[in-house]
């Protein structure tokens, strides 16, 4: 695990340096155990190593035998081992780390090596004799990509703050109303003008004599399923497959030569994971890690505890008041944009706890309730009369928290007209699908990468821990796109097939619990310090991302107990608090 950047001009030479000295130092964090840099007069590739596999001689670029081809790559290759076997007799390597496999991978198969991975990855590849870089991504969008170009030279870096070079550009009016409808702003764009997301499963491709191509090269795709019923005979081969395709998954994701730990909540998704693991690791002492909060109406620390006592292991409990969370600012700062999520507080909290537990890797149940529809919204959208005549994305987010569906609502907010057009290409794909199909289809394309894995991978690397998910192993993935909805959810809409395909390996008060979402107590924002300083009236007007007038209707509407109100007033918090913690430092 590590960051990355790097410059390169196609055309041109350097004129000057385009990355300043100090590039590397700001993505520290990401990879305190050591940098490294490639430099010629059209290429510039670095590299800050958090240090996983092959402790000493793993470090980055890594280079071809004849040093023609450099690498720089952020993630974990979960197949290495099985390449390296059948690159061997063709190639030599030079080290153990996983990433080399890429290079020998280009050589035999150029562009589309990238199909051959398994892995949540980012690299740049550069190609000296072509002059040709390629910048890939992950299938789920685990690992980020961000870039820009200027004066004909392209950025990039695994964080946007190195691309600014210390300069604050405007926010991306398109991306405020992108932000105000989903609560987070979908590749590529990204809240910052100029600056744009690498999107997940694809690759960029730069190379003179042709315009930069981003090429598509994984989507996860949904069929039509409008069956009422499916034989009971067939449920247990779809238990069986799913859970050896997820104990695969889970096995992949233990090698590690420093210390490993798991999020545990009392929920099937994150158990589930912790079980198989440590199952794998019964010879292992295995820690496992839960956020409880003091005060609030659910905590399942209780839980936590069952699942961790039944495999002997060491359980972590981190109890929070209100008082000791860390601050939003540094988390917003971290972030980097703007999402309208309850979960950063805890989520930054635990990843807190597991790194001054001095644990580097950890595993988590990320991903599943994308996967197998595990939120409420799915069930109440799908049998919404009111959905009935609704487009796909206006079905996805009639009944999503913190957002601004209405486009009038926010041409109000925003004083301009908007456009949503760039999404019309995804509505025609979920427009064949079934009503589910077509949700699962929007969140696993957008909300999985731009979300919940913005969150998972920011506030992980903010404390130098590589967190792992193998619910997002590809192969999982295109297993939960093919299981009929009568075994995805059951009639109750809480991951039926999971629930059952786990039950020898936990217990009763996991596997019958309701879905308890993972967020704060709603007392910890709706009256938290700072919302008069961000959301009132001339705070907002000098912040200039929306107009005060409506604003100021919705907090006297949330005053008033209007939830609706009070879940956009929250989105709005969230965007003035990133303004503050990204603009004034």
């Amino acid at each position: 695990m590590c960051g990355i950047l790097g410059a390169f001009s196609v055309d041109q030479p350097f004129a000057t340096p385009p990355i300043p000295a100090n590039s590397l130092e700001r993505m520290r964090h990401r990879g305190p155990d050591a940098q490294g840099w490639y430099v010629d007069d059209h290429a510039i590739l670095g590299f800050r190593r958090l240090a996983i596999l092959d402790l000493v001689g793993g470090g980055q670029p890594l280079y071809s035998e004849d040093e023609q081809i450099v690498v720089v790559v952020n993630g974990e290759i979960y197949n290495h081992h099985a390449l390296r076997e059948t690159l061997k007799a063709r190639h030599r390597f030079r080290t153990r780390v996983d990433g080399e496999v890429l290079i020998h991978l280009y050589e035999e198969r150029g562009i589309e090596f990238v199909n051959e991975l398994s892995g949540m990855f980012a690299f740049a590849l550069y190609d000296r004799a072509k002059r040709r870089l390629i910048l890939g991504r992950d299938r789920p969008g685990l690992k980020p990509l961000f870039y820009r170009w200027s004066d004909g030279v392209l950025h990039f870096a695994s964080e946007m703050k190195p691309l600014l070079h210390d300069r604050k550009p405007a926010v991306c009016r398109e991306a405020v109303s992108d932000y105000l409808r989903f609560g987070y702003v979908p590749a590529p764009l990204t809240i910052l003008d100029g600056v744009n997301k690498l999107p997940a499963g694809s690759v960029l491709v730069v190379q003179p004599d042709t315009a930069p191509r981003t090429i598509p090269y994984w989507k996860l795709r949904f069929e039509h399923d409008d069956r009422k019923t499916s034989s009971p005979s067939q449920l247990g081969k779809w238990e069986e497959e799913l859970r050896h395709t997820l104990q695969n998954a889970v096995q992949a994701r233990l090698e590690s030569e420093v210390p490993m730990g798991f999020l545990l909540s009392g929920g099937v998704d994150s158990a589930s994971v912790f079980a198989l693991g440590a199952s794998a690791l019964r010879d292992r002492k295995v820690q496992a890690f839960t956020i409880g909060f003091r005060g609030a109406a659910i905590d399942e620390s209780e839980a936590a505890g069952e699942v961790a006592s039944r495999y002997q292991a060491e359980h972590r409990v981190i109890h929070l008041d209100r008082d000791d969370s860390m601050s939003l600012d540094d988390i917003l700062y971290s972030v980097e944009e703007p999402v309208s999520t309850d979960a950063l507080l805890p989520t930054a909290c635990v990843f807190g706890a597991v790194a001054r537990a001095n644990i580097t890797t950890v595993l988590s149940g990320e991903g599943s309730d994308e996967l197998f529809a595990g939120y409420r919204k799915f069930a109440v959208a799908t049998r919404d009369p009111a959905a009935k005549d609704l487009s796909p994305l206006e079905r996805y987010l009639l009944h999503e928290e913190f957002v601004f569906p209405s486009r009038a609502e926010r041409e109000a907010l925003l004083g301009e007209s908007v456009s949503d057009s760039r999404f019309s290409e995804l509505e025609r794909e979920a427009q064949e699908l079934d009503p589910l199909s077509q949700m699962l289809l929007i969140e696993t394309r957008m909300r999985l990468p731009d979300r919940i894995n913005l969150r998972l991978d920011r506030t992980s690397m903010a404390q130098s821990i590589e967190a792992r998910a193998p619910f997002m192993e590809h192969k999982v993935m295109e297993f939960a796109a093919r299981i009929p909805h009568v075994f995805r959810t059951g009639p109750t809409f809480n991951k039926y097939l999971l629930r059952h395909a786990m039950r020898d390996h936990l217990p009763s008060v996991v596997l019958d619990a309701r879905k308890a979402p993972f967020h704060a107590p709603d007392t910890w924002f709706t009256n938290h310090r700072d919302s008069d300083a961000l959301l009132g009236r001339d705070a907002v007007a000098e912040a200039g991302l929306v107009r005060p007038e409506p604003v100021q209707a919705l907090r006297e509407r949330a005053r008033g107990g209007d939830r609706a109100a009070q879940e956009k007033l929250f989105s709005l918090f969230v965007l003035h608090a990133w303004h503050r913690a990204f603009y004034r430092r």
